[in-house]
C-alpha cells in the first residue's frame, strides 16, 4: 500500500524515519544491517538527512553495524560527477562512522562485465563475513524512473528475464552506456524494500507500477508486485496524482 506524503521535505523525514526504523531492526535480529542504496536527488536529501547530526537518526544508526552496498552504478569511476558512490560517499559515507571495509561500491571505472562480476563476488563474501547463509539484504532502497524503471533496469531490458545472476551489466541503448546492475532475484527478495519517489514527472509510472495491468517489459517496477506487503512506497502528493485511490 503506497503511503502518499504532503511534499518533498515531510518525504525525507518520513524515509529517515522508516530506515532508521529498518536499520534497527535489522542489528536487532540478525546482528547487522545489509542496506543498499540508490542514486539520485531523493535520495540525496535522505543521506544528509541521516548524516546529519542536528537530526535524531544519526545517533540512532549503529553504523559499525552497517553494511552499505549499491543497487546499480553508472560505468564511471568513483570519482565521476554522475557516479552513484560518489553522491552517496559525499552526502552520507564521508559523514557517519561506518568502518571503510563496510562500505562495498560497484567499480564503475571496470569493464562492465568484470564489474558486474567483481560485485557478484562481493555480495557473497559480504554477506559471508557477517554470518548471512543468503545474500538477502535487509533494506533495498529504490527510486523510480519517469519510465518505471528500477535500478538500472529499463523497459526491455534483458535484465528482466535474469534469473540466476544477482549482478548483471546491460548495455542500455537509449543512453549509449553501460550500467552495471542487482538482478530481480536481488532485488525482489530484500527483506524491506523502500520506494522513494516524488515529483509529477513520476506519477505515470508510479501509476503504472503500482495499479496498471501487467506489462513489466513495459513498467520494469512491476517486478516489485512479486515482493508483495514488503515492498513500502513512499510518495509524495505530485508523483501519487495518477492513482485511482486516496492513499495516506
Amino acid at each position: 500500500m503506497p503511503t502518499t506524503i504532503t511534499d518533498a521535505a515531510a518525504l525525507d523525514h518520513t524515509a529517515a524515519e522508516r530506515v532508521t526504523a529498518i536499520i534497527e531492526d535489522a542489528v536487532r535480529a540478525r546482528g547487522a544491517a545489509m542496506v543498499s542504496l540508490t542514486g539520485g536527488h531523493t535520495p540525496q536529501h535522505l543521506y544528509e538527512l541521516l548524516a546529519d547530526p542536528r537530526q535524531p537518526w544519526r545517533a540512532r544508526i549503529l553504523w559499525e553495524r552497517v553494511h552499505l552496498l549499491w543497487g546499480d552504478e553508472r560505468h564511471v569511476p568513483p570519482d565521476h560527477p554522475d557516479s552513484n558512490y560518489r553522491m552517496a560517499h559525499d552526502a552520507l559515507v564521508a559523514k557517519v562512522p561506518i568502518p571503510p571495509e563496510h562500505v562495498h561500491r560497484m567499480r564503475g571505472e571496470l569493464e562492465a562485465e568484470e564489474a558486474a562480476r567483481a560485485y557478484e563476488l562481493d555480495l557473497a563474501d559480504t554477506f559471508r563475513a557477517a554470518g548471512r547463509t543468503d545474500q538477502t539484504f535487509d533494506l533495498m532502497l529504490l527510486g523510480l524512473g519517469d519510465d518505471a524503471h528500477i535500478a538500472s533496469i529499463f523497459p526491455g531490458s534483458p535484465v528482466l528475464h535474469e534469473r540466476t545472476r544477482r549482478v548483471a551489466a546491460p548495455w542500455v541503448p537509449h543512453l549509449e552506456a553501460y550500467r552495471i546492475t542487482l538482478t530481480p532475484p536481488a532485488l525482489v527478495d530484500a527483506r524491506r524494500i523502500v520506494m522513494l519517489v516524488e515529483g509529477p514527472k513520476k506519477a505515470e509510472a508510479v501509476a503504472a507500477a503500482i495499479e496498471g495491468p501487467p506489462d513489466v517489459l513495459r513498467w520494469p517496477a512491476q517486478l516489485l508486485r512479486a515482493a508483495g506487503d514488503r515492498v513500502e512506497w513512499l510518495i509524495d502528493r505530485l508523483a501519487a496524482q495518477g492513482l485511482r485511490g486516496q492513499h495516506a
